[in-house]
């Protein structure tokens, strides 16, 4: 499938679709806990945001790059990329792209990651709520992974962020 035919496939109400390599594939609601975690990221970069006007957070916004659309739980764009402001998706992977994963298989999220980097996002952050822990893949190849009692910095993508891992599960 092209990128002009999934942009023209009718929306459906409670589900996510993005477009992998011509092929649809559709996420279902991930359930509370998915909620929550999105919840807090989206406080935690809202609010550093606001202190440090670098980019715009969003949420579950479509990326276009190549044949692909992708939609991240949450996205970065910094300044210089937020215009001009059109009715197209955003050409390129944001600047950071973080996906809380609930039900999607590794393989996936693999070719998720790397799509991302290919389409020049500075980092991606994967969250997994089960296991309370945070992967931060940037774009020189490097994983991070942070645990409960550390601190979320990336340089790359938000330079001078810091917060707690536990600040993104707060609340489970």
């Amino acid at each position: 499938m092209t990128i002009e035919e999934f942009l023209n496939l009718p929306e459906v109400e409670g589900e996510k679709r993005e477009l992998i390599h011509g092929e649809v594939v559709s996420m279902a609601y991930a359930g509370f806990v998915h909620a929550r975690v999105k919840s807090n990221i989206n406080k935690i970069l809202v609010v550093w945001l606001d202190r440090h006007p670098l980019g715009q957070v969003f949420l579950e916004t479509s990326y276009r790059m190549d044949g692909d659309t992708l939609a991240p739980d949450l996205s970065v764009l910094r300044n210089d990329r937020l215009t001009p402001v059109t009715k197209d998706l955003p050409l390129g992977a944001p600047d950071l792209a973080i996906d809380v994963v609930s039900s999607e298989t590794a393989a996936r999220l693999r070719t998720k990651i790397r799509l991302y980097l290919k389409g020049g996002s500075r980092a991606i952050w994967v969250v997994y709520p089960d296991e309370r822990l945070v992967e931060i893949h940037s774009a020189n190849g490097h994983v991070t992974i942070l645990e409960q009692g550390q601190i979320l910095e990336d340089s790359d993508a938000l330079p001078g962020f810091g917060a707690p891992v536990a600040a993104i599960f707060e609340g489970l």
